[in-house]
């Protein structure tokens, strides 16, 4: 059961510390400068730092308060890039007064190259202890159907 509690300025919020880990990629510790927009309006809305980041989601700290269920466009500044990685449709999951759950549902496959090279980039050993398998190796010299094997 995910837990809900009332925050003063009268938003329903979901604590982050009470939702199950349902991360579906290893996340890394950032601090980048993210800019959102309105779904399909371009006009700049607000802006946040992503904390931690994966492909397929991350955590955002914005002065904004950004209700729990809406849908966002949003622009990350990579550092070593000329131009912000744009993810086109992202869903706030959960939020903690400053701290949101945001959720990529919509990025196209030259974006998320971008991204992964940058999660890449930036992930150390001490980052993948514990988390989920990185990816999974396909073994196909059974003579049974191929199957899938986890990496140590």
């Amino acid at each position: 059961m995910t837990g809900r509690r009332r925050t003063g300025k009268g938003v329903t919020t979901h604590s982050p510390a009470q939702v199950t880990d349902r991360r579906a990629a290893q996340r890394v510790p950032v601090q980048i400068i993210v800019r959102f927009s309105a779904t399909d309006s371009f006009q700049h809305v607000g802006d946040g730092v992503a904390l931690d980041l994966s492909e397929s989601g991350c955590k955002l700290y914005s002065e904004l308060v950004l209700p729990v269920g809406s849908f966002w466009d949003l622009y990350l500044t990579i550092p070593e890039t000329s131009r912000p990685v744009l993810i086109s449709e992202v869903r706030v999951i959960w939020a903690a007064e400053n701290d949101y759950g945001i959720e990529f549902l919509r990025v196209t496959a030259r974006e998320l190259t971008r991204l992964r090279h940058f999660i890449w980039k930036h992930m150390n050993r001490s980052t993948l202890r514990g988390g989920p398998p990185l990816f999974t190796l396909v073994d196909h010299s059974s003579p049974r159907r191929p199957h899938l094997k986890s990496l140590p």
